[in-house]
C-alpha cells in the first residue's frame, strides 16, 4: 500500500530545451532532502550539444 505519491518530472536541457527523459521522485525523501537537491547532481547526455549537461526538471504529473 503506497503511503505517498511520487511526482513525475521531465528532464530538459537548459541550453537547447530538448527533453532528455523522465524521473520519478518523491517531493521529499525520508532523509528530508527535496527533489531539487537530487536534481542538482543529475547530468544527462544532450545529443544536440554532444556533451553531458546538468538538467532542469519540470513537474508533469503525480503517479501512484
Amino acid at each position: 500500500m503506497p503511503r505517498g505519491k511520487r511526482t513525475v518530472y521531465g528532464m530538459f536541457c537548459p541550453e537547447t530545451g530538448i527533453r532528455l527523459g523522465t524521473i520519478r521522485l518523491h517531493r521529499q525523501d525520508k532523509l528530508g532532502k527535496s527533489f531539487k537537491e537530487h536534481a542538482a547532481k543529475l547530468k544527462k547526455y544532450c545529443p544536440a550539444l554532444k556533451k553531458r549537461v546538468a538538467v532542469k526538471l519540470k513537474e508533469e504529473r503525480h503517479s501512484k
